[in-house]
């Protein structure tokens, strides 16, 4: 069975192309674009894992995590943004995701 992960993008072209290559491990990908839903299908699956953007219509990546992690506290999570910026890799890095 494959497993399944969450992946939450906002960025529709951003959104698609990530899940078209997180599909390709083979896994089942559940795509969100807000915190909402994102938080919707998590009290509907169990994850093995969490594809975070850490910019979200409403509300932070970071913020997200901490929500999942209440309900799920051992799924590991790698965070996903555009920022270059070494701090707010470090800051995702310190709000417990395992990547960046």
């Amino acid at each position: 069975m494959n497993p399944r992960i969450l992946l939450v993008e906002d960025d529709p072209t951003s959104r698609a192309f990530l899940q078209a290559a997180t599909e390709s491990l083979p896994a089942h990908v559940d795509g969100a674009a807000t915190v909402a839903e994102a938080l919707a299908l998590a009290a509907r699956h169990d994850y093995a894992l969490w594809l975070v953007d850490a910019h979200l219509p409403d509300g932070s990546g970071s913020a997200l995590l901490a929500r999942l992690r209440a309900h799920a506290p051992s799924v590991p999570a790698i965070a996903h943004t555009a920022s270059c910026d070494r701090g707010e890799h470090d800051a995702l890095r310190a709000a417990g995701f395992v990547a960046t």
